[in-house]
């Protein structure tokens, strides 16, 4: 018995020397750091079915950059074999972001032009004035609001109507799910409509001989699995509606998602939609410096709409505004 301990003991002591000594080699150092590193890559690089993956893969920017610093890193210290992986794995969650942000359509016919906003106010924000006074001094045509508590449905109304005579306003039991249009342009068929236990307003914007449908929305903050579920409902039934109306569409929001969420990917193909966005543009949260923000915020527009130009816009909001420029075909 004590024989056979000691052979166990002793293949034990072994089999650690062996291990310690393949260790200390250069190369297989390197063999461990890369597969360290490729494990967190293939999580980020999976397809987002999960709840947990969703989350994840929002800082999906974020995690590149990390692979893209660590590639000059392990170039300067001479270890190739790592910096060519994590180049790689660079370059892959490049492609995965930069695929879903279109180039948008190209519309040649047609003189109306559209200057439209998208912004989330936040519904404990408190800076009524300041954001009412810099939306007129940016003078978008057509703005949805989001976040939209009883006391801001009072201030927009009361400080946009002057320059916005044509707007629409829901509030909700819950504060952060309020919602309003405001336009330049008369409204036309306005609804207000509730999807997953969210509010919605529908209708037309009138723009020259043109009526643009247009969809304004706010998906729940998918901070549980709970909610998760009801932004995911939401955004089907804006698919849904979407589907069964004729003619150009806009479509604003907080979708409370990233551009590479095979739902928003998923939503824009089934629709025929396209994002205005022509580069990241994140928007969430402003108090992040920009290699730690989200783009959550939208402007979707139909084909017969082109956008010339969309950027980020800093107002008063812990969501930057979106605004674009886009040409009605006619």
């Amino acid at each position: 018995m004590k024989a056979l301990k000691l052979k166990i003991l002793l293949r034990g002591g072994l089999f650690l020397l062996r291990a310690y000594c393949w260790i200390r080699q250069k190369k297989n150092k390197e063999r461990m750091v890369a597969a360290m590193l490729l494990i967190p890559a293939m999580i980020l690089l999976m397809p987002t079915y999960t709840f947990t993956l969703t989350l994840l893969q929002s800082f999906l920017f974020q995690a590149m950059l990390v692979y893209g610093i660590f590639s000059i890193i392990w170039i300067f210290k001479h270890h190739y074999r790592l910096a060519g992986i994590n180049f790689s794995i660079y370059l892959l969650l490049l492609i995965k972001i930069n695929s879903p942000i279109d180039m948008g359509y190209s519309v040649s016919q047609g003189k109306e032009e559209l200057k439209v906003m998208q912004f989330n106010v936040h519904a404990v924000n408190t800076t009524f004035e300041e954001t009412i006074d810099r939306v007129i001094q940016l003078s978008p045509d057509f703005i949805s609001f989001q976040e939209v508590a009883p006391v801001w449905a009072e201030k927009l109304e009361e400080g946009l109507k002057a320059d916005f005579p044509y707007y629409t306003v829901m509030t909700h039991p819950l504060e952060s799910q309020g919602i309003a249009v405001f336009s330049k342009y008369p409204l036309i068929e306005t609804e207000r409509v509730i999807w997953a236990g969210t509010a919605n307003i529908t209708g037309k914007v009138q723009v020259g001989e043109e009526q643009i449908n247009f969809l304004a929305l706010h998906t729940m903050s998918p901070t549980t699995k709970n909610r998760w579920d009801y932004r995911n409902a939401h955004i089907q039934a804006a698919k849904r509606f979407i589907q069964e109306r004729e003619g150009e569409f806009l479509v604003l929001g907080d979708f409370n998602t990233v551009p590479w969420d095979k739902r928003l990917i998923s939503f824009k193909s089934s629709t025929d939609l396209k994002d205005s966005r022509k580069k990241l543009t994140p928007t969430y949260p402003t108090w992040n410096p920009f290699v730690a923000q989200i783009p959550i915020d939208y402007i979707f527009h139909s084909k017969g709409i082109g956008c010339d130009s969309l950027n980020a816009v800093t107002i008063t909001s812990d969501h930057k505004a979106i605004m674009g420029t886009f040409q009605i075909a006619g």
